[in-house]
């Protein structure tokens, strides 16, 4: 108890002088970001007493543009990786901005770290391909130099995260983990700390990937002390202290840790970031504990509901909507294990809000990009009809001047005409070949937009993932597992069709990978014989999904009812073309069966409810009968069937 007491008063003799130089020392860094150089340089002069002063020689330096590339490093750091509310967009351009290194011998680590600094913040802002062609800019300039030297090999080593982190977004969790090991060996040969912070990070999230907590734990807590020695603090600084906090309340047992970690973390550029980690935490506490009381004095408040509301007030504005998510996550969670049941609504509906608004925010603007390029393009080919007409005219005017003109001979004419018809092939073969360019911008376009939503769904599945681990509630677990298949399901649909030149899904390939992944989570210990017949069936996007969808739910519905007791259990899934108008989707299973009366338009089964809408958008009809089991016989239209029909 005395513990606790302690490490809790440290925070409240610290944080206001902290919070007054950090404000100052932001408005520093705004005021470069924004040009206002001559601002910038009269805050410098009245911080001197602020520490860390060597950070404000830095700042000098960068704003009389005599800073070298580890002051841009530094100052770049503070902002992307301490600062929450860091305006982005400016330190991109700043960035870009900055003159490339002068010719040497030797290569300018620091410019490496600098522009490594820049990759990383933009694959963690989602701007893959942006970070990629960065990447191949830098790795062009690091292979100017000898392989052997030392800066070379770190520099190679820092770039090669990249693709470790590729590896992991793609899944490929083994082929990841083994170049992240290697990488963190090498990282330890050379004795160099920050280098072992990046690559023992990174192998954590394979870690996590595998559900390997200790290990985890182990690693992060290596990456901690490592920190310890150092004067200035790794990217991954805060980080580190979020995964062990984390890791350690998930782990239960630890709360001398996590209490020395949350003060840590409190103290540091990242104060805020602890904000949702302190709510977590209070959950494990009464009103009446020493912990909670310091921690109420701390924020000035008197009990959960304002302690909610106030750290709601602090973060909303200053951090970015997916930290500010946590906020709301963890407050609805503190305010649901105290009783406050109406409270904590609110803030879970404000939560589920801003999951949604992100999402979609995301994916209207990559559409939103993509229809605007079809525009151009639109307008492109239109100029170039109207040039062909323009040079039409001008054809003709010539033949009228030669009928005109009888005094031309006719070899004149044969010679101007085959010029023209060599002029015209030469122009037509231009037109050609651009319009082929143009097919493949649009394919690789595509693609892009398929990886994109795919990535967006996979997002949204970790999300409900994390918001499922804390549910006790059967029936609500349930749902949201659920929810996370139909997720998947259709995760699944771009990941097929990103993987496609053709633009449409095998659905042979994506019923057997649905039907592995469902099972994987409903039967993993029961016999079934699962028998499947889709082969030479592709359709597009439009049906593909929801087709999906009805598949996903009609096989979690066997997985759930038909085959509860054990035995041999068989699961038919067959997809064909049933006439010139309609195919044909079965799904039939050997178990009890449904009840006789049943009527699937009036059902309370969200999933089969779901079945049934989905049917009618794709224009078809559900059928549902008893044979030695359930079977389902679900007639649909494919998209060209239904254009027909419209």
């Amino acid at each position: 108890m005395k513990f606790i007491r302690y490490h809790l008063l440290i925070i409240l003799f610290s944080c206001f002088t902290y919070s007054q130089q950090s404000v100052q020392v932001n408005k520093i860094e705004d005021f470069i970001l924004n040009k206002k150089l001559d601002s910038a340089l009269i805050y410098i002069s009245k911080q001197k007493d602020i520490r860390p002063s060597d950070y404000l020689s830095a700042l000098k330096r960068v704003t009389i543009s005599k800073g070298s590339y580890k002051d841009y490093y530094t100052f770049v750091l503070n902002i992307a990786f301490n600062r929450d509310n860091g305006d982005f967009n400016k330190l991109s351009r700043f960035i870009k901005e900055l003159p490339d290194p002068q010719k040497s011998k030797h290569i300018n680590l620091d410019f490496v770290y600098l522009k490594w600094l820049f990759i990383t913040k933009l694959r963690d802002k989602g701007a893959i391909r942006q970070a990629s062609l960065q990447y191949n800019k830098l790795e062009k300039y690091t292979k100017s130099f000898d392989n052997n030297e030392v800066s070379s090999i770190k520099a190679n080593l820092l770039l090669q995260t990249h693709k470790i982190v590729l590896l992991l977004i793609e899944n490929k969790v083994k082929k990841g983990k083994k170049l992240c090991i290697s990488g963190l060996k090498k990282s330890e040969k050379l004795e160099d700390p920050i280098l072992q912070i990046i690559y023992l990070n990174t192998l954590c999230d394979f870690l996590i990937a595998e559900r390997n907590l200790d290990a985890y734990i182990t690693k992060s807590e290596k990456s901690f002390d490592l920190e310890k020695t150092l004067q200035n603090k790794s990217p991954f600084y805060a980080s580190t202290l979020i995964k062990l906090i984390d890791a350690y309340m998930y782990k239960g047992g630890h709360t001398k840790r996590v209490i020395t970690l949350l003060n840590t973390l409190y103290n540091s550029p990242n104060r805020i970031q602890s904000y949702s980690l302190f709510a977590n935490f209070l959950r494990y506490f009464d009103e009446k504990s020493p912990f909670t009381k310091t921690v109420f004095n701390r924020f000035g408040v008197k009990d959960y509901i304002s302690f909610c509301k106030k750290i709601y007030q602090e973060s909303k504005d200053v951090l970015n909507s997916n930290s500010f998510y946590f906020v709301l996550n963890q407050s609805a969670k503190l305010l649901k294990s105290k009783g406050f049941l109406s409270e904590a609504y609110d803030y879970e509906s404000e939560s589920v809000g801003l999951t949604r608004k992100i999402y979609s925010e995301d994916l209207a603007t990559s559409l939103a990009n993509f229809q605007t390029e079809q525009a151009v393009k639109e307008k492109e080919l239109e100029i170039a009809h109207e040039k062909e007409k323009s040079d039409l005219y001008g054809i003709i005017s010539i033949l009228a001047i030669l009928i005109l003109a009888f005094l031309l001979t006719i070899i004149l004419k044969m010679i101007k005409q085959q010029k023209l018809l060599k002029e015209k092939n030469i122009e037509i073969a231009k037109q050609r070949d651009a319009i082929v360019l143009k097919e493949k911008e649009k394919g690789l376009l595509l693609k892009e937009v398929h990886h994109r939503v795919k990535n967006n769904f996979q997002i949204v599945s970790s999300l409900l993932e994390l918001q499922t681990k804390d549910i006790e509630d059967e029936k609500a677990l349930n749902l949201a597992n659920d929810g996370k298949n139909r997720i998947k399901s259709m995760a699944l649909i771009h990941q097929k069709l990103y993987q496609n030149e053709t633009g449409l899904v095998d659905f042979d390939e994506y019923v057997h990978l649905l039907v592995q992944e469902l099972s994987t989570v409903y039967a993993s210990n029961k016999n079934i014989k699962t028998i499947i017949n889709s082969k030479n069936m592709q359709f597009d996007i439009d049906t593909a999904i929801p087709l999906g969808l009805i598949i996903n739910e009609l096989v979690t519905n066997a997985y759930k009812y038909a085959f509860k007791t054990s035995g041999n259990h068989i699961l038919n899934i067959t997809i064909k073309k049933e006439n010139k108008a309609f195919y044909k989707l079965t799904v039939s299973d050997n178990g009890p069966g449904l009840k006789k009366d049943i009527n699937l338009e009036k059902i309370k089964s969200l999933g089969l409810r779901l079945v049934t809408r989905l049917t009618k958008q794709l224009q078809g009809s559900v059928t549902q009968i008893n044979k030695n089991g359930a079977v389902f016989e679900i007639l649909f239209k494919d998209t060209a069937l239904r254009k027909q029909l419209n």
